[in-house]
């Protein structure tokens, strides 16, 4: 008689009472075993769907990697022109290496593997698997030029334009820092001759100095009293246009008060520019000056970075061993007539601005030096400034980032 509660089992697989027994449990070991592999399984499935975030890798690495390497850029070429004021100070000569293109590949692979065993009889043999990797490698590729040849002599050699310096000081550098490093000459008034041969005898060599120190106090004579009517708003550089070229113009503002009047008239005076003139074009030249004309001689980049490197403090050692010449620039008071000054130390500053190791010792630039770090600033600019225009129909090059 059929009894709907007893199991049954087809004639081929007959199974007595303990095999039955035995098959109910190992069913049940088999739902432990997969309830216990679930959460394994589950993690790599989640990485299974991850892996569709690769089509994404590639803007998502261009904030981290742009902001990485232009700080890496930015501190290199800050430390290579700290390090090639050094070579001056030791009257070495300067080398510049010019970053020209950093192109970085990316590979981004993931791969998963997954298996299962179920095993019929025997709880051993069930099995579960599951295999992921993941691959990144980045392959930058970075370019660099020696400035050498021609570019060596347009960018280091030759004198910065005139345009360049007053264009500077419209867009906000102030006047004092741009004329006393980067003009030698105004209207026949010298400026401190740091370039110059120094003469055989130590007498002459006294009298040399003193002469420096002379024109360079009566230079920065000049450039307090272009800063304090440039503050009054009585003069002020613009650009002028005479034919096919455009010339900086210096304009001297009429009508002013008694005080400032009295400025003014010394002005005049130090220049010899005649009372009848208001506007001045500015000329790169030595000779021949008209007279609503302001001639000036600007300086190489190469020269303003031997001037400033007479700021340079040098390790006694050195000084004794006969490495260097002279120490900082002062005048009859002992105050720097260089504003700019870097230190040196035997171990590794703390908390510094920017710092090199030359010659067994560590030269930097003090984080709290405001006046050497404009100072610096300004000479990383000129040098930017004397880069050659780049060419915006260069082809692109178009690498995969994932």
């Amino acid at each position: 008689m059929f009894n709907p509660t007893k199991r049954w089992y087809p004639l081929f697989l007959r199974i007595d009472g303990s095999q039955e027994e035995k098959f109910a449990m190992n069913r049940k070991k088999n739902i432990r075993l997969f309830s216990w592999q679930a959460p394994a399984l589950l993690l790599v499935l989640l990485f299974t769907l991850g892996l569709g975030g690769c089509s994404s890798f590639g803007p998502r690495s261009v904030p981290v990697d742009r902001f990485d390497y232009n700080d890496a850029v930015s501190r290199s070429s800050s430390e290579q022109m700290l390090m090639n004021l050094v070579r001056l100070r030791y009257l070495d000569f300067p080398s510049f290496l010019a970053v020209t293109s950093i192109i970085t590949s990316y590979t981004y692979e993931g791969k998963l593997g997954l298996g299962a065993t179920i095993g019929l009889h025997t709880p051993d043999d069930n099995e579960a698997r599951g295999d992921a990797n993941l691959l990144y490698s980045e392959r930058p590729t970075i370019t660099y030029t020696p400035i050498t040849g021609r570019e060596f002599i347009r960018r280091l050699l030759l004198p910065i334009p005139a345009s360049t310096i007053f264009a500077m000081a419209q867009s906000g550098w102030t006047v004092d820092l741009l004329l006393f490093s980067g003009i030698n000459r105004i209207n026949g008034i010298l400026n401190f001759s740091f370039t110059a041969i120094p003469p055989p005898g130590e007498v002459e060599l006294r009298r040399q100095r003193q002469d420096d120190i002379e024109n360079a106090m009566r230079f920065q004579h000049l450039i307090r009293l272009l800063l304090v009517l440039e503050e009054h708003g009585i003069i002020e550089f613009q650009g002028k246009r005479a034919g096919k070229n455009e010339f900086p113009s210096l304009i001297i503002k009429r009508n002013v008060s008694g005080s400032d009047q009295a400025l003014v008239d010394e002005f005049r005076s130090v220049l010899n520019l005649k009372p009848e003139y208001d506007t001045f074009r500015v000329i790169p030249r030595v000779a021949g000056r008209k007279a609503n004309e302001i001639t000036i001689q600007t300086r190489s980049l190469l020269a303003i970075m031997a001037f400033v490197s007479k700021g340079i403090d040098v390790p006694e050692e050195h000084r004794k061993q006969g490495w260097v010449e002279g120490g900082p620039v002062v005048d009859a008071n002992g105050k720097r007539i260089i504003h700019f000054h870097v230190r040196s130390s035997a171990t590794r500053p703390e908390g510094e601005y920017l710092s090199v190791k030359y010659r067994g010792y560590w030269f930097y630039i003090d984080q709290a030096d405001m006046k050497s770090k404009r100072f610096f600033n300004y000479l990383l600019a000129l040098f930017q400034l004397q880069s050659p225009a780049t060419d915006s129909e260069k082809p692109l090059v178009t690498l995969p980032a994932g």
